[in-house]
């Protein structure tokens, strides 16, 4: 099956499929899945399993705090053989976290399960915010494994892929991996210029006539 790739003019690369651009980033993400702005970064190929795990964790310490208030207020309930609005009353800072920690354990809740199920249909937010166009008949999952067990293991259980930065590559002329290389001449030396001599640059400004000397002095010249 042939699959149509795009070119980006910002990135200048060919992009694979299910890489997208992020405006926000201004670089080409593979398998993106959506900018967070709570992590500030886009969540794609390499650094999903990280995110999924950042809101698994969250869930459960929202639980584990929310018990452990709650169970603060019971124990001392029971200790003190009062009513529960009395022990309330005497440990209003802890009920005052339960009640935070339970609202607080809603919204990763809830973002758990729903990337849980996009994990299991093999899809990423992105793809599936796309494909609601269609009517559910029509929707197509191209890197579904085949059922929730292997689209899991493919997603948050497999080694992390290699990154496409070859950070210990050498130098060469053209390279844009850092970006533009600092101080790199726009244009090409003249003759005197390459052989140690002095080059004659207009200067703009207020004197737009005036032109002073830019570049190297030879020894030769010096002397």
């Amino acid at each position: 099956m042939d699959v149509p790739v795009k070119y980006c003019k910002t990135c200048n690369i060919w992009r694979p499929p299910r890489c997208y651009h992020c405006r926000v980033c201004d670089n080409c993400v593979d398998t993106l899945d959506h900018h967070c702005v709570w992590i500030n970064n886009c969540v794609g190929r390499r650094n999903y399993r990280y995110f999924f795990t950042f809101v698994s964790t969250a869930t459960i310490a929202s639980l584990l705090l929310a018990g452990a208030t709650l169970g603060q207020v019971i124990a001392y309930h029971n200790q003190r053989h009062i009513t529960l609005a009395e022990a309330i009353n005497k440990n209003r800072v802890p009920f005052a976290v339960f009640i935070y920690s339970l609202l607080g354990f809603m919204y990763p809740l809830s973002l758990w399960v729903y990337h849980l199920l996009l994990t299991g249909k093999g899809e990423t937010t992105r793809e599936y915010l796309a494909s609601r166009r269609f009517p559910p008949a029509e929707r197509h999952r191209p890197f579904t494994q085949g059922n929730f067990i292997k689209n899991w293991i493919a997603v948050l259980a497999r080694p992390k892929p290699p990154t496409y930065l070859r950070f210990k590559k050498q130098y060469e002329e053209g390279d844009q991996r850092f970006g533009p290389r600092r101080g790199q001449r726009q244009t090409k030396l003249d003759g005197e210029a390459q052989n140690g001599g002095m080059e004659m640059k207009p200067v703009q400004g207020a004197q737009s006539a005036f032109e002073g000397p830019t570049g190297r002095i030879s020894k030769k010249e010096a002397r």
